[in-house]
């Protein structure tokens, strides 16, 4: 059976068989189809996804594709074996923004760099071998994985159902999905044919979230051993903290410069960092100060380890001291079986979804990684980048300040303390507005929610001391001479 097809009998009409959802309006498709889709938009949202690249398997009639590409500037790829129904969708289910291709999943050239492939109903259609060749395709493919089957424990197979081969329990599902790449990242499910999809794997149908990992055996091909879907498949170190660590909502990512005091400040006066926070992030050493929930130490500790020969006395020596007893999760380039807390950082998910191969600092991993999975809110202390030839010394700052721009525009909101010089925090709001120099710039929120600028003139013009001043580049906000955050 070709992969991601579902084959009909050639006597039967295959509008009415029961197992197409096949209508031109959304109110004659089935209630749980339609909220599967609408689960899919609503994750597209939670992912942060502008613009998504999306890949549709077995679209059918295109409903669920069309639905897909009514999030904003989304383009996507419906994808079926069946021609009538791409032909039914074409006629039907059209969109500029939607491209139908009628070919088996395992035969088409799905496109690569994708942000999200959606795979409802289509799974428990294929033999093991066929649904494992379409789940390792895709996830070359696409980033995020939305995909669904029908739960073994609430529907068993044995009951009867003409067009499917098997039904998988939780456990087996997550089976499949490891070996072809995937990592589950959140269970969902569906109570009965006319249920939305909850939180949890419970109901008659399982729907999950994951994102790609990378793969050694990246394309084992048709002969190659395929995996026992009832086995206990050992989770990777990156696995595991996915799984016990949920997608937080708000994260402060800590380091060691002087605007740290005030993150210090604010969880002082809250009682606790879990008052303001969801997560703390630390940058190396800050998290043998504070009490963090994750580290990242992007440098290899095989190099960390020579320099601390060199210096036993250096703070690199004594960092690596309880780096070795940490429990983690400390997220870096290199994993190193002395370090048990050593999580590998995922650079080639990270790339295939932010398109850019930019990070000279361990806090610019950190911010990218916030984006990859979806954090919502991001504050920054203790990245301060402000020395005396600041160019030769430290080079961080430019880079974290591109992937914070990245963020803002994936709609993440941003803060920064006043005593930072990252994003020109340190300075007056007036100040960050080149070239008003004859007018005091005020910004308020207008009726709609967006910004309004007030523009009010000087009464007098700055003189020429003033002017050359705010041109001089020599000196330094407040005269900071900080440590570095890298």
């Amino acid at each position: 059976m070709a992969a991601a097809a579902i084959q009909m009998p050639q006597h039967l009409d295959w509008t009415r068989s029961g197992e197409r959802q096949v209508a031109s309006r959304l109110r004659d498709i089935r209630r749980d189809h339609v909220a599967r889709y609408e689960f899919a938009v609503r994750q597209m949202d939670e992912l942060c996804l502008m613009s998504a690249r999306v890949i549709d398997i077995a679209c059918g009639v295109g409903y669920g594709s069309w639905m897909l590409s009514q999030h904003p500037y989304s383009r996507v790829l419906g994808v079926d074996s069946f021609l009538p129904a791409i032909e039914y969708a074409k006629r039907h289910w059209a969109a500029e923004n939607v491209k139908y291709i009628c070919a088996p999943a395992h035969e088409v050239d799905l496109p690569p760099f994708q942000d999200v492939a959606v795979c409802f109903e289509t799974i428990e259609h294929l033999t093991e071998p066929d649904a494992l060749l379409l789940l390792r395709k895709l996830r070359r493919s696409a980033t995020w994985l939305l995909a669904s089957v029908p739960n073994e424990d609430e529907m068993p197979f044995g009951d009867g159902y003409a067009f499917h081969h098997r039904h998988y329990t939780a456990r087996q599902f997550e089976a499949l999905l490891n070996a072809a790449g995937w990592v589950v990242a959140a269970w969902f499910g569906q109570r009965d044919d006319t249920s939305p999809v909850t939180d949890g794997a419970a109901g008659r149908t399982i729907v999950v979230r994951c994102v790609a990992l990378h793969c050694d055996d990246d394309d084992p091909g048709e002969d190659a051993p395929q995996p026992e879907i009832d086995a206990v498949v050992e989770p990777t170190a990156y696995q595991q903290m996915v799984e016990a660590f949920p997608v937080p909502e708000h994260v402060a990512i800590l380091g060691l410069g002087p605007s740290l005091e005030q993150y210090v400040d604010i969880v002082k006066r809250l009682g606790g960092k879990h008052a303001y926070c969801t997560e703390t992030w630390g940058i190396n050493a800050v998290a043998g100060v504070l009490l963090c929930d994750r580290v990242f130490h992007m440098d290899d500790v095989r190099i960390q380890e020579v320099r601390a020969a060199a210096a036993p006395d250096s703070n690199i020596a004594r960092m690596l001291e309880w780096l070795k007893a940490h429990p983690g999760p400390i997220i870096t380039s290199r994993e190193h079986p002395d370090y048990p807390g050593l999580v590998a950082f995922p650079l080639e998910e990270v790339l295939n979804n932010m398109r850019q191969a930019y990070f000279n600092s361990t806090a610019a991993y950190a911010v990218a990684y916030a984006i990859h999975i979806g954090v919502k809110h991001l504050s920054v202390f203790g990245c301060d980048y402000t020395y005396p030839d600041a160019h030769d010394a430290e080079k961080g700052r430019a880079c974290l300040e591109f992937w914070l721009g990245i963020a803002s525009a994936r709609g993440i909101r941003l803060t920064v303390p006043k005593t930072s010089t990252l994003l020109d925090g340190i300075y007056p709001q007036q100040d960050r507005f080149y070239g008003y120099d004859t007018v005091s710039v005020n910004l308020r929120q207008n009726d709609t929610g967006g910004v309004a600028v007030d523009l009010k003139p000087l009464s007098t013009l700055p003189d020429a001391a003033e002017i050359e001043s705010r041109y001089d580049h020599s000196q330094h906000p407040n005269a900071l001479v900080v440590t570095g955050s890298r």
